[in-house]
C-alpha cells in the first residue's frame, strides 16, 4: 500500500490510518478480481472512490466503471 498516500489522506480527514489501510486492501482485492493486467491503477481508482464514501462496501457500479475506464485507456 502507498504509505505516503495513506498519511496524506489521514491528514486530510478521510479517516484513520487503520480504516484507510483496510479500504486499500479491499480495493486491492477487488482490483485483482476485476483487472489482472494493471492492478495498481485499478486499485488506486477504487481506493479513491472508497475513501470518500462512508461505507466500506464496494459498489459493483464503481467496479464496472473502473473496468470501463481501464479499457478506454488502453485504446
Amino acid at each position: 500500500m502507498p504509505n505516503n498516500m495513506i498519511k496524506k489522506d489521514v491528514k486530510r480527514g478521510y479517516g484513520s490510518k487503520k480504516t484507510l489501510e483496510r479500504k486499500w486492501d479491499e480495493a486491492k482485492d477487488a482490483a485483482k478480481k476485476g483487472h489482472a493486467d494493471e492492478p495498481y491503477a485499478l486499485t488506486n481508482y477504487i481506493y479513491q472512490k472508497k475513501k470518500k464514501s462512508e461505507s466500506s462496501v464496494l459498489d459493483k457500479v464503481d467496479l464496472n466503471a473502473a473496468r470501463r475506464l481501464m479499457a478506454s485507456e488502453r485504446k
